[in-house]
C-alpha cells in the first residue's frame, strides 16, 4: 500500500516536472524581505526627521518679531494647516506600510497582528529619527531638494516659500557675493533669482555672519525689478534652537572690514 503511493507520487512529480528548490533560494527571500522592512524603517525615519524639520522651521512657531508680517499675508491658521509637510507624512505611512509587508513575509512574521507590526516600524522610525534631528538630517535633505529639484517646490509649502515674497519685504536665500566696501550683498533666492542688496542701513541681528555661502532672513523694500534695500538681517538658523536676542544696529564696513568676494 505504502509502496504503491510512493509511486503514484513520483509519477505526478515526473508528469508534472516538478523541480526540487534549492534551500539557499528561500534563506534568500527571507533575507529579502527583512532587508525590505529594515530600509523601509530607515526610510521611513528620514522622511518624519525631514517632516519635523520642514515643520518646526517656519517662523510663525516661535519668531514674534516676524509673525504681524505673516499675518498680513494670511490667517495663521491657514498658515499653519499650509505648513504641515503632507508629502512627507504621505512618504513616511507608504515607508511603514512597506515595512509592514516585508516583516509579514519573514518566517514568523505572520504570528503578529497588523496593528503591532505599524506600531513597532512607527516608534522604530521615531527613534531613528529623533537620532537623526541631533545632526540636522532633516536640513540637509529639504535643503537640497529645495535648491536641486524643481518639483518639490510645488509639493510642499516650507518657510522658503514664506521668505520669497519680495514686494512684501521678504528675501531669503543663500549668499553669493559680498562686497563690504560697496556695502552690497549678492543673494541667490531660492527660485534661483539673483538679487543685489544694498545693506548699507542695515540692522544686523547677533550672531548673524555675512559671507558666501551662508543663509539669511531679509526684511526690507524692493527698489527694482532684482534689487532690494535691506532693513535687517538674520541667519537662517532653526528657530527651535533660536534664543530671543534684541538686534542691535550694525555697520557691516566696520564689522568687517577685510571682507571682500569679487
Amino acid at each position: 500500500m505504502q509502496k504503491e503511493r510512493s509511486e503514484s507520487i513520483l509519477e505526478e512529480i515526473e508528469k508534472r516536472k516538478v523541480v526540487l528548490i534549492p534551500r539557499w533560494h528561500f534563506l534568500v527571500k527571507r533575507f529579502g524581505f527583512w532587508l525590505l522592512a529594515v530600509l523601509s524603517v530607515l526610510t521611513g525615519s528620514l522622511a518624519m526627521v525631514t517632516a519635523f524639520y520642514v515643520f518646526f522651521d517656519n517662523d510663525f512657531i516661535e519668531d514674534h518679531d516676524y509673525i504681524n508680517l505673516f499675518l498680513t499675508q494670511k490667517p495663521v491658521i491657514a498658515d499653519i494647516i499650509s505648513s504641515i509637510p503632507y508629502l512627507w507624512l504621505i512618504a513616511l505611512m507608504l515607508f511603514i506600510l512597506v515595512a509592514f509587508f516585508g516583516f509579514r513575509h519573514t518566517k514568523k512574521g505572520y504570528r503578529y497582528s497588523a496593528a503591532r507590526v505599524i506600531a513597532a516600524s512607527l516608534s522604530a522610525s521615531l527613534l531613528l529619527s529623533a537620532g537623526l534631528n541631533m545632526v540636522d538630517i532633516g536640513g540637509y535633505i529639504h535643503r537640497y531638494l529645495i535648491e536641486n529639484v524643481h518639483v518639490y517646490n510645488k509639493l510642499i509649502y516650507a518657510n522658503e516659500h514664506r521668505w520669497t515674497n519680495s514686494d512684501k519685504g521678504l528675501l531669503g536665500g543663500k549668499v553669493i557675493q559680498l562686497d563690504i566696501r560697496n556695502h552690497v550683498l549678492v543673494v541667490r533666492d531660492f527660485e534661483k533669482g539673483i538679487w543685489r542688496v544694498d545693506i548699507s542701513e542695515t540692522e544686523l541681528h547677533p550672531k548673524t555672519v555675512l559671507a558666501p555661502g551662508k543663509y539669511l532672513k531679509i526684511t526690507g523694500v524692493k527698489t527694482g525689478k532684482r534689487s532690494f534695500h535691506a532693513l535687517s538681517i538674520q541667519g537662517w538658523e532653526k528657530k527651535y534652537h533660536k534664543r530671543s536676542i534684541p538686534s542691535q544696529k550694525i555697520l557691516p564696513a566696520e564689522r568687517h572690514q577685510d571682507e571682500k568676494v569679487l
